[in-house]
């Protein structure tokens, strides 16, 4: 089967008419992806997408940024869903840029004990 590119949509509410439905032939189907979302809007990639949302800006931009947080939304609630914290973190890590923080290093800490009179004990 072979599968036709669709077409790119040429006014922000077409963009906004396309994103929607892929959103919802998602439901209930498949969990909605950034890749997939690029396609079904005739992007060759999500990278493709992204640099056009760059490109657009203002209510082309905003609105490719929130079907982003949506698909984003969606695959955490698919990992938290099935109660593995690991699978989570690995898709956090690796589909939406989030990464391990390290705690800052404080030095050296130095404790003081004073008596009740103000004085050290």
């Amino acid at each position: 089967m072979e599968r036709k590119r669709p077409k790119r949509p040429r006014s922000p509410r077409a963009l906004e008419a396309a994103v929607l439905q892929y959103l919802e032939s998602c439901e209930g189907q498949r969990l909605p992806t950034l890749p997939g979302l690029a396609l079904a809007l005739g992007f060759s990639s999500q990278g493709e997408l992204e640099r056009f949302a760059a490109a657009q800006g203002g209510r082309v931009s905003q609105l490719l940024e929130w079907a982003a947080s949506w698909v984003e939304e969606e695959t955490l609630q698919a990992a938290c869903r099935k109660e593995t914290a690991s699978g989570a973190r690995f898709i956090l890590q690796t589909a939406f840029g989030y990464g391990e923080r390290s705690a800052p290093d404080l030095g050296p800490i130095t404790v003081q004990v004073e008596d009740g009179e103000g004085g050290e004990a």
